[in-house]
């Protein structure tokens, strides 16, 4: 098990460095323009104000009005918890070592209201989600790592279970199995799946790949269930091809490799990882498949890099900022009072259309 270091994002790293500077009364009354705090930081415009509506909401500097600057709020609303000792972190848990940029941007909210209540997001990649019976393991690293709260982040069914049947505050960042009681915010992936079926049937695609994960994750199966829902509207009903042997760039090429040589092989392929996409992007490259003349492409999630990618990809993306508030709700609720009272969310998914779905090819008898 390894901690991994505390990352913020720019915007985050903008508003404590100004939250310091008012701490050190190097700003003490008015605010300097937005031109010479540009200057002074090293950020962009829509970066500072950003930070600087964090500070507004947390009440450290006041709101602009017509033609004044911004002035440094005399007594600033103190946290409810605010201490000088160190409180209990709340502990982000993922089989993944290296944390989602996009993950991080949709912690940032929870992030900044713990370091007001002086608590930590503390994130930690232990090597137990390949154990099929991890609860002697689960309660050693509960006990070693305490926690005021736990993020769950793509765990496995044993895993979700054991806390909730041990009755540890905990939330899923991600979709629960089925019979699991943990609170949650989730994408609606079986939503975008359906839409994103339908797209591809008008398109008169009949046979649809999906590229998922080796595992049965309730997110993959979610976007399999939509898909087969909109597959089942078109008569004669289009089929799909279930591609699960992806766990590696390698094992992703090989299902492709196995896809293309059927009789009847995919003219459109969706993703439920933007991973699995770049690869088999290289891959259609390497044997010379053009997109989307000779095969449809469609990812489920959005990742930062997609808008750097040409001919753009059609995919779907969430309010980062909606979601954020969602997740950082739920879970200072369930660290001030070890429960959460609000419904789990289903959020749904804005599609960014692109240009990689295409009429199906006429494929040789």
């Amino acid at each position: 098990m390894h901690a991994l270091p505390r990352r913020k994002s720019l915007i985050a790293e903008t508003a404590s460095t100004l939250k310091k500077w008012i701490a050190d009364r190097q700003l003490s009354e008015r605010l300097p323009g937005e031109l010479r705090l540009k200057s002074l930081l090293g950020v962009g415009r829509n970066t500072l104000r950003l930070a600087l509506k964090m500070l507004e909401d947390e009440n450290w500097i006041s709101s602009p009005g017509q033609g004044r600057q911004r002035v440094v709020q005399k007594r600033r609303r103190p946290s409810r918890h605010a201490k000088s000792e160190r409180r209990l972190p709340v502990t982000f848990l993922s089989p993944f070592p290296t944390v989602d940029r996009i993950h991080l941007l949709e912690m940032e909210d929870l992030q900044m209201h713990l370091a007001d209540q002086g608590r930590e997001l503390r994130f930690i990649a232990p090597k137990l989600f390949h154990l099929q019976r991890p609860e002697r393991h689960l309660a050693r690293m509960v006990k070693e790592n305490p926690s005021a709260a736990w993020v769950l982040h793509f765990v496995t069914e044993a895993m979700q279970r054991w806390f909730e049947e041990q009755r540890i505050p905990a939330f899923l960042y991600g979709t629960p199995y089925a019979g699991v009681k943990l609170p949650y915010v989730v994408n609606d992936w079986e939503s975008a799946a359906f839409h994103a079926g339908l797209q591809l049937v008008r398109h008169r695609h009949r046979m649809i790949g999906l590229l998922g994960f080796a595992t049965r994750v309730p997110g993959a199966l979610a976007v399999e269930q939509g898909l087969r829902r909109a597959l089942a509207a078109v008569k004669p009903q289009a089929q799909l091809l279930v591609l699960s042997e992806t766990s590696s760039p390698p094992a992703v090429a090989r299902s492709l490799e196995t896809a293309f040589r059927l009789e009847k092989r995919p003219t459109a392929l969706v993703f439920c990882s933007s991973n699995h996409l770049l690869t088999c992007l290289s891959w259609l490259i390497s044997r010379g498949i053009a997109v989307p003349a000779a095969v449809s492409l469609v990812c489920i999630p959005s990742d930062t890099w997609l808008q750097e990618l040409h001919p753009p990809v059609c995919h779907y993306e969430n309010n980062r900022h909606y979601f954020a508030h969602h997740v950082r709700r739920r879970v200072m609720e369930l660290v001030e009072t070890g429960r959460v009272t609000g419904p789990s969310i289903h959020m749904r998914l804005e599609y960014v259309s692109g240009a990689t779905i295409g009429m199906a090819p006429r494929l040789p008898k």
